[in-house]
């Protein structure tokens, strides 16, 4: 197994560092717990400003939690479309997240398609 991260163009090559690690006997890939942490960190920040300039945080929650199921489905439904070669004789492999293929212009379709209709059925800015 292969313990090294690299980023060649940016000059930066970590050794000794997992791309996984198992938990009641599933993997789970770093850059899926880096993601999280990461919406996480996101959703606490706009939570904060929003109570700050005291605007309803529920709204930013609502809003998270939509746009996060929405931005996942589209970065699955992009990879199948792209991939449809495989996807086309293996349907049963379409929902198996865990397989794998996520594609991020994706995410941020489904995510900000998301933002817009929320934005109109809630009646707020975009």
């Amino acid at each position: 197994m292969d313990y090294s991260i690299a980023f060649p163009n940016l000059g930066i090559f970590l050794s000794y560092v997992p791309k996984s690690f198992t938990i009641f006997g599933y993997t789970v890939a770093l850059y899926g717990v880096t993601m999280a942490l990461s919406m996480l960190a996101g959703l606490w920040l706009v939570t904060s400003w929003a109570r700050r300039l005291g605007q309803s945080p529920d709204l930013y929650l609502d809003l998270a939690m939509v746009t996060i199921v929405f931005a996942l489905i589209g970065a699955r439904a992009y990879y199948v479309i792209f991939s449809w070669d495989y996807y086309g004789s293996h349907p049963r492999e379409i929902l198996n997240f865990r397989a794998g293929g996520l594609a991020l212009y994706g995410a941020v379709i489904g995510g900000s398609l998301t933002i817009f209709v929320f934005a109109r059925v809630r009646r707020q800015k975009v």
